[in-house]
């Protein structure tokens, strides 16, 4: 967990969000938190957030396309598609009260969503 990893100088933000890939790279998974937002980027796999999240969620492609990319149980479905880091179809999506899922079968995905409070037992990984 890092937290104040999000926000004041635009390139840390952006050294900080490469730095979840790095860690996804190597089989770890890292959050930035601040801001009201929570970040981790995930590879071949997905979380799954509880009932419980409100706001918004964002999800893009960190790399490479990511294939067969689901985002469930929010205002805005995806279903099997290919998600490039050229066009940004998953920013700001929304809980909608259900459990949710987002995921990818093959490539890396960085996720962030607002969050009200620190607590991570609101999401479970996949």
């Amino acid at each position: 967990m890092i937290y104040g990893g999000l926000g004041g100088r635009l390139d840390h933000t952006l050294a900080n969000l490469q730095t979840l890939g790095f860690l996804c790279e190597h089989g770890a998974r890292g959050y930035l938190v601040g801001e009201g937002t929570v970040v981790t980027a995930f590879k071949n796999g997905g979380v799954l957030f509880r009932d419980t999240l409100r706001g918004t969620v964002s999800v893009f492609a960190l790399g490479p396309d990511a294939e067969g990319v689901f985002e469930r149980g929010l205002k805005y479905p995806l279903n099997d598609y290919t998600m490039t880091a050229s066009f940004p179809i998953g920013v700001s999506n929304e809980f909608t009260g259900a459990c949710s899922e987002v995921s990818a079968r093959k490539g890396t995905l960085l996720a962030l969503w607002s969050a009200e409070s620190l607590d991570f037992d609101t999401f479970e990984e996949q």
